[in-house]
């Protein structure tokens, strides 16, 4: 984020330099804007894959540079021979081919680039539910807004040619990244190997975002062509799914608000990627709604109880493991198809009024 928001920066003062008609002051910097553009995708990309705990190349995301690096070293012995006009276009140039071949190369990888952020982000939200239990505190929201920022400024290169209109722009994405980017610091490594179970880093921020869970369902057929390959015997998922049963029944972890996959793995001493294969395999679910099932049936349980009436039904459903009351209303009625208020009506249930 540091080094994005430099060469931002040093961009940025280029476009102005531009916009505001200073060229005639120092004209050996006109054509050294082009390599920036270059390095925004790349940048963007990286930092998403760094906060979603996505990288696994290392030294090899360097490469991601070429372009801009590339750019550079073909300007240097050209931009020194050619004069002022040829530079602003007010005369031809034998130059001027390559530089549309620049500003294409610009446009294809600003686009390239954010349809790759937006697949990082993708795939990041269908495995959100893989490790946590409760994922409304679990938001992308940061990220949806970077790359609908650099997704505005590309749209301006593409359709504006207003040096002040992308001035403008940058200005305003700058400030967004310099102040929204500082302040993304809740970060969660992801315990597993990339090659066993992809298990990734989350962002923690304030909103609610209940389609984390929702879009973990569409990558169920893939865990079960990836589990096809596991060495896990029928004996040993039965034995671990007996005692997560038993952990369940006697301990009720579904009941710690926080729970993650992680946690319960430690507990039973098997590895998270087992634990959730023992989990789909044997509940046909995962890991967040096999929680959320058992969270929702302890709560039926304890309506039952004498003295339960005189709580309200929100505190009843925290007591059993919700966070928060979007959570509780969406699981409850996914599970028995029915809202946690009709549920009690049918149920004949007097339930004490919530504030």
């Amino acid at each position: 984020m540091s080094a994005w928001f430099f060469f931002a920066v040093v961009h940025q003062a280029l476009i102005g330099w531009y916009a505001f008609n200073k060229m005639s002051d120092m004209p050996a910097l006109i054509g050294w804007e082009l390599p920036f553009p270059f390095l925004h995708g790349p940048f963007l990309y990286l930092y998403i894959l760094f906060l979603t705990g996505q990288q696994r190349h290392g030294w090899r995301n360097i490469f991601h540079f070429t372009p801009a690096v590339l750019a550079a070293v073909l300007l240097a012995p050209v931009l020194p021979v050619m004069t002022v006009q040829e530079k602003l276009g007010a005369v031809p140039s034998k130059f001027t081919p390559l530089f549309h071949a620049m500003v294409w190369g610009i446009i294809i990888s600003g686009v390239v680039y954010v349809i790759l952020s937006l697949y990082l982000l993708r795939r990041h939200r269908q495995n959100v539910a893989v490790q946590f239990s409760n994922t409304d505190k679990i938001t992308l929201n940061w990220l949806r807004y970077l790359i609908g920022g650099m997704s505005v400024i590309w749209i301006v290169v593409i359709f504006f040619e207003s040096a002040a209109s992308l001035y403008l722009v940058v200005a305003l994405f700058i400030f967004f990244i310099g102040y929204f980017g500082i302040r993304q610091v809740g970060i969660f490594s992801s315990p597993l190997p990339a090659h066993e179970v992809y298990l990734p880093a989350l962002v923690r921020l304030a909103e609610p975002e209940p389609e984390e869970a929702r879009e973990a369902e569409a990558d169920e057929t893939s865990q079960k062509v990836k589990y096809e390959k596991s060495s896990l015997t029928d004996v040993e998922a039965t034995r671990i799914h007996a005692a997560l049963t038993a952990l369940m029944r006697e301990q009720q972890c579904y009941k710690d608000a926080g729970l993650t996959l992680g946690d319960l793995a430690k507990t039973l001493n098997v590895h998270p990627a087992v634990l959730s294969q023992v989990i789909n395999s044997k509940e046909g679910s995962s890991f967040y709604d096999y929680i959320n099932v058992l969270r929702v049936e302890a709560l039926k349980q304890l309506l039952l109880q004498p003295g339960s009436q005189q709580y309200t039904l929100l505190s009843l459903a925290f007591e059993c493991g919700f966070n928060s009351k979007t959570s509780f209303n969406r699981n409850f009625k996914k599970i028995t198809q029915l809202s946690p208020s009709a549920y009690v009506k049918a149920m004949h249930i007097n339930m004490q009024e919530e504030d």
